[in-house]
């Protein structure tokens, strides 16, 4: 029987429940065989603010303690508000909802994190942080799907109150990703 001792583990804010309602919208303006997208279920929906990978179960308590250290941030207020693609949107592999309102706040925050596991991870390179919302991703590279209509969608603005964020186990199933908290943060 192999023991499993690393854990895949992110950083990140819940916002699954929060723009539950306005998905069927979103999903609607993508015009596709379903089977080249993959929707995230709502429960999964997260802005990522650090992707640490695979560390040691017997690491999680460093990373948990430093992160209570530096994670000094007082709550804030984000606005979810249009959408994107990615890489681009003649290829796109990432369909993805946008933040207006926060973005300063966001990214103090999110250097906060880099800068607690960085002390911990020597050779951890964040990638550039470009705050968004991931909801769906493309399956087969060779699908042609019009993402212009999706890129044209319309829905009311969605303030989140960010209160915390929490610390991710990720386990990649076949029926798709399964987060789990490891462990939440509340900020001031």
């Amino acid at each position: 029987m192999k023991i499993n001792n690393e854990k895949r583990v992110f950083i990140g804010i819940p916002v699954g429940c929060k723009i539950k309602s306005i998905l069927s919208i979103v999903k609607s303006a993508v015009n596709c065989n379903p089977n080249c997208i993959k929707w995230i279920p709502p429960e999964n929906i997260h802005l990522t603010l650090s992707f640490l990978g695979n560390i040691r179960v017997k690491d999680i308590h460093h990373f948990i303690e430093s992160l209570e250290k530096k994670i000094t941030s007082n709550n804030f207020q984000l606005t979810i508000t249009g959408t994107g693609v990615f890489p681009s949107s003649k290829s796109p592999k990432v369909l993805w909802l946008g933040i207006s309102k926060g973005i300063d706040e966001l990214t103090s925050l999110q250097n906060r994190v880099e800068k607690s596991v960085e002390k911990i991870m020597k050779n951890h390179q964040g990638d550039t942080f470009i705050p968004h919302i991931t909801i769906a991703r493309i399956r087969s590279l060779h699908a042609k799907i019009d993402v212009l209509p999706f890129l044209n969608s319309v829905y009311s603005p969605i303030d989140l109150d960010v209160n915390s964020i929490s610390m991710y186990e990720s386990k990649l199933l076949p029926e798709g990703a399964q987060y789990t908290i490891i462990n939440t943060f509340p900020l001031n």
